[in-house]
């Protein structure tokens, strides 16, 4: 059984989107979790399933031979075993949509990472808008071939191909989280070293992202050629390339009997909805068509909550009814509060770039999301808060940022001198504080952590072992054997590019005065190198990715206790890097899936790496220059929770350092327990399953996401996980079992049309209205009018 995928790497399913960062990795977890929706529990791979096994016995009935296939089942049903090698890959076309597809991107989405509400453009929204695209360059360019030097070209060599489909794709995928490593310089510019230049970011950022993908490139041979490591997250994205380019299934797909819900089809159905739905009408708007619906309603609407009319992007009810009563502003803020009977009206908030598309999120996994966001939220915290636990209820209720013991934000001047920790001066000012809630959700995540581990090894031990087993046997399938009709990588190609980033970080780093010492650059890059190798199998066998940022923070907590610039290195290479090198190898799987040449992948992985960097540090530092009170609250919409989130995990785990926040004497000791908790949970769980097989609902209860339910907040702001998981229950509960072929047609397409409108709608907004100072002042945009005393704590320090 193939447990649910994690949440805290980047993922390659048609919904995103994990997430990399400045946060825990559960948070980055929670960010990148609905992603990955490849599981035995999954709906749209059970159903692809279900019909390439029909299709085999079709052709058994047939007396056909069955060809050689992989011998597992779950990629025989969504992997071609067939390749045609002389089908075009790297081509005009593809160079012009893959940069396309890079710079819009790396645009958006490193735009949007500080906002707010941020959103994050994903590898579905390019996997639906580049097929109509490529197919129209297919059909308008020119067909003449031309001769440069030798060298015969051509800008159309036909049909556009689904090689070229994935080509594009995992170009402009090795983009799409990048904004994430960006706020570790951030943090530099904003609150370290306000000289901190921009060439040295580059090339840092640079040297991170180049190592991630040699250690990829490097691994390539134990991650990705065995059959073995079978990436299950990679599976739908080959059954979704599949799907618009095979003919027979597009042809299928769109007959009347397909395009119309039948929602007569049990009597259950018929009892309780009646769907009148007439034939030929708005059931046969193509895909296309219907995303473009979806794009301008999306791109016109957001004019409303994002300029004219903010405050509808949060709406907080008991505030309105009751805005002189603090107790009503703590529980109804969706902001700084509970977000109790707090609603909005911006997709922005739906679909948030810390919980991703509610589309893309499976229901069950959306349940177990949303029961330890209630648990914890709306149950154990209030309680707790207004008990006065650890002494909580003198600071505010919800917020990211650490104080002192009498409730003032924490100074970090007080206790540094020349650049690092003071403990002297650290005892004359002041322990540091946290909000309960972000000192819980270190807990959780020490506990999640644990559950993690467990979690594989009670349900997946014995298939990781059976699958090391069966690596040498199974090596050359038949992905492998028509992948060698291609050159290959070199090995030294990837250990070259692996030295040059290391000695470029180190050097750059010691040039540009970070301050960290050149055995902490070598213990970073220790840290990925050992863990590649086996968190990879543990993901590219059960699609679950161990937490590793914690790891990374810990270390970097005891080894560098008193550097706090030691946390963008650590995060960069230690962290960022590892979760980086694990997304390229699942990249590379695809690629060896679809049986693209593998140098034209390292081509354009490379190609779409230092343009996204190039794009994304470039415009976060324009924009700090740009916005005035850029990362503070007088700056809203441009907050930057994730950044501010970083800066306060610098002072914590790096500045002051785990032995004081987390050690003996500190009131927040305890949550260490959360290390023995998450050993044991899984356990009883596990036990209960077992011991009712029949319980279906029971099946789907997962501790490690339950527990990853409460760690994106903060800096999440408490109205998105509510307005997540409704909209999730209408499409993914509701319309999936009710007019299932409905959803089935549109549901990913509604997703990344809402998306993509709201993105460009933002964008013009911001370059066409507010840089020029045309801003409306009134009511309706004082967003932090509506819950004035919920930031105040419930007693006075």
């Amino acid at each position: 059984m193939l447990i649910p995928p994690d949440p805290p790497s980047k993922s390659n399913t048609p919904s995103s989107s994990e997430n990399t960062t400045g946060y825990n990795s559960e948070e980055i977890d929670a960010v990148k979790y609905p992603e990955s929706t490849c599981t035995s529990d999954n709906s749209e791979v059970d159903e692809y399933i279900k019909d390439k096994e029909d299709d085999q016995d079709a052709l058994k009935s047939k007396g056909a031979e069955d060809p050689e296939d992989s011998p597992f089942e779950v990629v025989r049903s969504a992997v071609s075993n067939t390749d045609v090698p002389d089908m075009p890959s790297m081509t005009f076309r593809t160079h012009v949509l893959g940069i396309f597809f890079v710079c819009l991107i790396s645009f958006v989405n490193q735009f949007y990472w500080e906002r707010d509400n941020p959103i994050a453009l994903n590898l579905l929204i390019v996997q639906l808008l580049c097929y109509p695209m490529g197919v129209a360059m297919a059909w308008g360019l020119p067909k003449r071939t031309w001769n440069l030097f030798g060298y015969k070209w051509t800008m159309n060599p036909g049909e556009f191909t689904i090689k070229e489909h994935v080509l594009i794709s995992l170009m402009s995928n090795a983009s799409a989280f990048m904004a994430l490593t960006v706020d570790i310089f951030a943090v530099l510019r904003l609150y370290y070293n306000p000289s901190f230049p921009l060439w040295a970011a580059l090339l840092l950022l640079l040297s991170g992202q180049m190592f991630a993908y040699a250690l990829a490139g490097l691994s390539r041979a134990l991650l990705v050629l065995p059959a073995p490591m079978i990436w299950p997250s990679s599976l739908i994205n080959a059954s979704l390339f599949r799907t618009f380019h095979e003919r027979q299934d597009h042809n299928a797909e769109t007959t009347p009997e397909h395009a119309v819900p039948d929602v007569t089809s049990t009597p259950h159905a018929r009892r309780r909805w009646q769907w009148r739905w007439r034939r030929g009408s708005f059931s046969k708007i193509t895909r296309t068509r219907f995303f473009w619906v979806c794009f301008i309603c999306s791109f016109v609407w957001y004019f409303i909550p994002g300029y004219f009319l903010q405050m509808l992007s949060t709406v907080s009810l008991l505030c309105l009814v009751a805005p002189n009563n603090q107790l009503a502003n703590m529980i109804g803020d969706g902001k700084q509060g509970l977000g109790v009977l707090a609603f909005s009206l911006d997709w922005s908030v739906f679909s948030n770039a810390f919980l991703q598309s509610p589309i893309a999120t499976p229901f069950w996994a959306a349940c177990n999301l949303f029961v330890g966001f209630v648990l914890v939220f709306w149950v154990a915290l209030p309680v707790a808060y207004f008990k006065n636990l650890w002494g909580s209820a003198t600071l505010p209720l919800y917020s990211m940022d650490v104080f002192t013991t009498n409730g003032t934000r924490y100074d970090i001047s007080k206790v540094m001198r020349d650049g690092v920790f003071d403990s002297q001066a650290y005892d004359n000012y002041s322990p540091l504080r946290m909000s309960l809630e972000f000192s819980w959700v270190y807990g959780i995540g020490f506990a999640a952590l644990m559950s993690i581990l467990v979690h594989i090894g009670i349900y997946n031990g014995k298939e990781i072992i059976t699958r090391l087993r069966e690596t040498k046997a199974k090596h050359d399938d038949i992905h492998g054997k028509l992948i060698t009709s291609y050159p290959s990588v070199k090995a030294w190609w990837y250990m070259v590019l692996l030295i040059a980033s290391c000695a470029t970080g180190i050097g750059v780093g010691i040039g540009a005065g970070i301050g960290v010492p050149w055995w902490g650059y070598m213990l970073s890059f220790a840290i990925a190198i050992v863990l590649v190798i086996p968190v990879g199998i543990i993901q590219a066998i059960s699609n679950r990715q161990p937490g590793l940022s914690l790891v990374a923070e810990l270390l970097s907590g005891v080894v560098l206790q008193g550097i706090p610039t030691g946390y963008s290195i650590l995060k960069l290479y230690g962290h960022g890097s590892l979760a980086q090198a694990l997304s390229y190898a699942q990249d590379m799987k695809l690629a060896h899936y679809m049986k693209i040449p593998p140098r034209h992948v390292m081509i354009y992985q490379l190609v779409g790496i230092v343009v996204s960097v190039i794009i994304q540090t470039c415009l976060f530092f324009w924009l700090i220059d740009r916005i005035p009170d850029m990362c503070r609250p007088e700056g809203y919409p441009w907050v930057c929770r994730s950044t501010n989130l970083v800066y306060s995990a610098s002072i914590i785990w790096n500045l002051i350092g785990p032995m004081k926040v987390f050690g003996e004497g500190s009131p927040y000791s305890p949550l260490l327990w959360g290390f023995l908790f998450g050993l044991v949970l899984p356990i009883p769980v596990y036990y209960l399953q077992r011991r009712f097989p029949n319980q279906t609902w029971l099946q789907h209860v997962y501790v490690p996401v339950i527990l990853s339910g409460i760690v994106g907040l903060p800096p999440m702001p408490s109205v998105d996980f509510p307005m997540w998981f409704l909209f999730g229950f209408v499409f993914n509960f509701i319309i999936h079992r009710y007019w299932h072929a409905w959803w089935q047609k549109y549901n990913f397409t509604l997703s990344a049309g809402l998306d993509s409108g709201l993105a460009l709608s933002g964008i013009l907004q911001f370059l066409a209205l507010a840089q020029n100072g045309l801003k409306l002042d009134w009511w309706g945009n004082q967003v932090d009018r509506q819950c004035t005393l919920s930031k105040k704590p419930w007693i006075s320090p």
